[in-house]
């Protein structure tokens, strides 16, 4: 009896000597369970590439997260709106309208290279797309492995 009573008494001081102040789960969760969670933020800063070996060119399909615009693909669209002239032969009533369409390469770093006009309807236009593609700001690159990798990216944009 003596016995159950000291036992109840080391329980009893055991639990009431728990810090409850550290949370339940000190331990960093392991890699399978990070790997089942996707990262739904992406950090603006710098990406530590850990393949810079890997310069294969992936479709925006083949990556984890796609590359983006900074804040947006609307940003994008407003970008491309304001700073778009339209040639002087479409400022007429008379003139064709339609898309123009290009590829890109988001490199590691954002920056965009090999900017290529697939289609355009004339009159300039595909060269002003060019032009102003040429201005953008780096992009937020592509990630696939938690690396920054490069990426191929459709642009379609519509003269009004």
């Amino acid at each position: 009896m003596l016995r159950n009573f000291l036992i109840a008494i080391s329980l009893l001081l055991l639990l009431s000597c728990q810090n409850t102040t550290v949370p339940a789960m000190a331990e960093p969760a392991s890699e399978s369970i990070k790997k089942t969670v996707p990262q739904q933020t992406i950090k603006l800063e710098k990406l530590h590439d850990n393949k810079p070996e890997d310069n294969e060119v992936y479709s925006a399909s083949a990556v984890e997260i796609r590359p983006d615009f900074p804040g947006g693909i609307e940003k994008f669209h407003v970008f491309l709106k304001k700073n778009y002239v339209k040639p002087q032969d479409l400022m007429d009533d008379e003139a064709p309208r339609g898309g123009v369409f290009a590829t890109i390469k988001i490199e590691k770093d954002g920056s965009l290279s090999e900017i290529k006009i697939i289609r355009d309807f004339g009159y300039g236009s595909g060269k002003e797309l060019e032009r102003v593609l040429r201005l953008s700001p780096n992009w937020i690159p592509a990630i696939k492995d938690g690396n920054p990798v490069r990426c191929l990216y459709s642009i379609p944009y519509y003269v009004q």
